[in-house]
């Protein structure tokens, strides 16, 4: 009889395990699934909703990132957007939007505030060696026109980009969202800045500049948020 006893338990205990066995496989495989693998990078574009109108830039929230990069390394701050609006026309970017950038707030953010090498690099931008701040305060750019993207939600701009008096064209892909009526446009932005008169350290117009050579390019992040 206890030998009887002692085969059913092992059966009993045999089928508990197999069955914890088949729980676990499943509630590794529903993780599996249920769990991103590109850690936070959606490839996925919802469906972007901006009803028709006319939305005031919001230039608490919006800002601007810049890079500009030398043979040595980079440096890298902050402007803020003085003033802009953003025309929406049947749901997306149209013609007529735009925004000024206002180069007087320009931080430079990779150097410590109390370091004194922050203070006279700020200087040098400010500059007529650079944007000449005392005579033109503000970047301007004037949307011309805009193209769909590949995805929902993203479209191509091209536009007016203005700095020093001075106006080119360029483009740049940018990305839509909208937030509880709120449009947020997130841009990566580069320009040239030899064609705006910008040629201070430019090895495309100085010889011999070795290690002290700056990138003729600028990179801007725009992150810009609007409401009607």
């Amino acid at each position: 009889m206890r030998q009887n006893l002692n085969i059913l338990f092992a059966f009993l205990f045999l089928i508990g395990m197999v069955s914890c066995g088949e729980k676990k496989s499943n509630a590794e495989h529903n993780h599996d699934e249920g769990h991103s693998h590109d850690h936070g990078h959606s490839h996925k574009h919802d469906q972007v909703k901006l009803s028709d109108g006319t939305y005031k830039v919001d230039t608490q929230k919006s800002f601007i990132k810049w890079t500009g990069k030398k043979v040595t390394g980079e440096h890298f701050g902050k402007m803020m957007i003085k003033e802009g609006a953003v025309i929406i026309k049947d749901g997306t970017v149209a013609k007529g939007s735009s925004f000024d950038m206002d180069v007087t707030t320009l931080t430079v953010d990779d150097i410590p505030v109390d370091n004194s090498m922050n203070a006279k690099l700020k200087g040098h931008l400010h500059s007529a060696d650079f944007f000449n701040v005392a005579e033109f305060p503000f970047v301007n750019f004037d949307v011309t026109k805009v193209e769909n993207g590949e995805h929902s939600g993203e479209i191509n701009v091209t536009g007016n980009l203005t700095i020093k008096g001075i106006t080119n064209s360029i483009t740049f892909p940018a990305q839509l969202m909208s937030h509880d009526g709120t449009m947020h446009a997130i841009a990566d932005i580069t320009f040239d800045r030899t064609k705006f008169e910008i040629k201070y350290g430019s090895g495309s117009f100085f010889e011999g500049l070795g290690d002290k050579t700056i990138s003729d390019d600028v990179q801007l992040e725009l992150q810009l948020l609007a409401k009607k």
